[in-house]
């Protein structure tokens, strides 16, 4: 495993912050097929940088992170949900969190199966601004590329420019 750098944080911390849109409306949120996914993620704070992929190699048995997180995110942050609605291929609802003295307020839309290929975009507000940001999108891409690589566990994420963590492990730390 590489050192984690700024710039991989960064993208975690957007990834976690990407994902604390989803308390409470997790767990309607199907697993993801196993294998190796391609996730694009591109965020209105990139100032046009280039959107940044990785790759996470799932187990569908354990591929309960977004339920988790939203879960404790819930506890945590006084996560509240709202305009909660699911048709065909498609979730959309509107959630509000409060970080200490931050309020994030945002509204996420879910396209796709789950087993090819979905889209998540999330607009948020944070008040007060957090960054020098009062507001910000992030989208994120996914689709199912094949089966896992040779050596990668279940959980492991590469990063751009090629630093692995096992997100499964960073859940597991969390719990203890």
């Amino acid at each position: 495993m590489h050192p984690i750098s700024i710039t991989g944080c960064a993208l975690v911390a957007t990834i976690v912050l990407a994902t604390t849109a989803l308390p409470s409306i997790a767990q309607d949120i199907p697993r993801r097929k196993s294998g190796l996914w391609e996730i694009t993620m591109e965020t209105s704070n990139s100032k046009g940088g280039p959107a940044r992929t990785m790759s996470q190699c799932v187990d569908q048995a354990q591929d309960d992170i977004a339920r988790q997180i939203g879960q404790q995110m819930e506890r945590e942050n006084k996560c509240s949900r709202t305009n909660v609605s699911q048709s065909s291929g498609k979730l959309s609802f509107d959630s509000s969190c409060d970080f200490g003295s931050m309020k994030l307020s945002s509204h996420s839309t879910i396209t796709g199966d789950f087993n090819s290929a979905y889209r998540m975009e999330i607009h948020s507000k944070y008040s007060p601004p957090m960054m020098g940001m009062s507001e910000g999108t992030t989208i994120m891409e996914a689709k199912h590329v094949g089966a896992c690589k040779p050596g990668q566990r279940p959980g492991d994420m590469t990063m751009p420019g090629g630093m692995t963590m096992n997100v499964y492990d960073m859940m597991d730390a969390k719990k203890k």
